[in-house]
């Protein structure tokens, strides 16, 4: 493989494209938006995701620009610590439980490597049509620009992908009755670790540290399809929505103004049925297996993909096989990630169902994800 176009300019998009340009191959990436950027919120980050990122060569990088953590607390709606226990470290690699940091220095941080690698970043540009030839895949785009060639075709853009529709057809995305806001906010000094806030009804409250000084806190609560909140409504409904509990969630309410930076996103997830690949068309990351974000994993299963699919093709020496294998070794965790943090989002819409375990079926969850990939 010589020539690899790479569709999407978020964690997947840009991982795969220092991924491959570190192997030597020519990579271009392409972006429908005008601009290479994140949602300005905080992500966190755990152990798989460390380890994938190391594999990467981008771990020191990344801690420089968060901060690291090995503890998770949960918290009663009063503020009452219930209980505390260690988030796994990832099997292999010496590295923290989890670490925060914002959105826009993780892609800073992917964007200049993959430059620094020769990788040509396009803007602006999306493609309209993929025509397969036995060893190659043909891409037009929209606009003026003229077909191209590749050995491979990565769609690494997201959710609604555009490459998913072209050689996978439709896919069934599953709405799940929920939303969260997400708030970037001053860190108080006595929050050092994860934690969240459970047992409020059908609202979950959690704060991941970014940085010395920074958190961003995130709301989880029931909705129908049709909510959409405008921009200046949301600070008043974080208030309103944090506004019964205590503890952390009672030290920020005061600070959540007109300016504070909020993020809003409604919860679908999806699974790609085996094989991800048709040809030398690829789908991985959230275009394959988007999950919401309970059990924190969105980005290390996007990372884990990119690695994954470098190893595979290594391992293969021939890109057919190397596909197959890649889908293999991947399907199974990814789908345990979307289907468990969809059961985590449903017992928080039904708080009265029995037998729900969200500390026990976290702590499960974070154990299995450690173990290698």
């Amino acid at each position: 493989m010589t020539r690899a176009l790479i569709v999407g300019g978020g964690i997947s998009g840009l991982a795969t494209a220092i991924a491959l340009a570190g192997r030597g191959v020519e990579v271009e990436l392409v972006d429908r938006d005008s601009r290479i950027h994140a949602l300005g919120s905080g992500i966190g980050l755990i152990s798989p995701a460390l380890r994938a990122l190391d594999r990467l060569g981008l771990y020191e990088l990344c801690a420089g620009s968060g901060y690291v953590m090995d503890d998770f607390e949960l918290y009663d709606p009063e503020g009452r610590q219930l209980t505390r226990f260690p988030l796994p470290r990832a099997v292999g690699a010496d590295l923290p439980g989890m670490m925060g940091m914002m959105r826009p220095e993780l892609h800073r941080i992917l964007l200049d490597r993959a430059t620094a690698l020769g990788v040509d970043v396009r803007t602006g540009t999306s493609i309209a049509s993929i025509e397969h030839a036995t060893s190659s895949a043909t891409v037009t785009f929209d606009g003026a620009r003229e077909p191209a060639t590749f050995d491979l075709v990565v769609g690494a853009d997201g959710l609604r992908s555009t490459v998913r529709g072209l050689v996978v057809g439709d896919v069934e995305m599953r709405f799940l009755g929920q939303g969260i806001f997400r708030v970037v906010l001053p860190r108080p000094a006595e929050l050092t670790t994860k934690c969240q806030i459970v047992g409020g009804e059908e609202i979950t409250i959690g704060f991941t540290p970014t940085g010395a000084d920074s958190m961003y806190m995130y709301v989880l609560f029931p909705i129908e399809a049709s909510f959409r909140p405008a921009a200046a409504d949301m600070p008043e409904l974080v208030r309103k929505r944090i506004e019964p509990f205590g503890g952390f969630a009672a030290q920020v309410r005061d600070r959540i103004g007109d300016t504070t930076p909020i993020n809003y996103t409604r919860f679908e997830n999806l699974v790609v049925p085996r094989p991800w690949y048709r040809g030398r068309v690829v789908v991985l990351g959230d275009a394959a297996h988007a999950t919401t974000p309970h059990l924190a994993a969105g980005a290390a299963m996007c990372l884990e993909d990119v690695v994954a699919l470098g190893e595979e093709l290594d391992a293969a020496g021939d890109l057919d096989a190397g596909l197959d294998q890649f889908t293999e070794r991947r399907f199974d965790r990814a789908r345990y990630v979307v289907e468990t943090s969809a059961q985590i989002s449903h017992w928080e819409t039904h708080p009265d169902t029995p037998g729900a375990d969200h500390a026990g079926l976290m702590s499960e969850a974070f154990a299995r994800l450690a173990q290698p990939f």
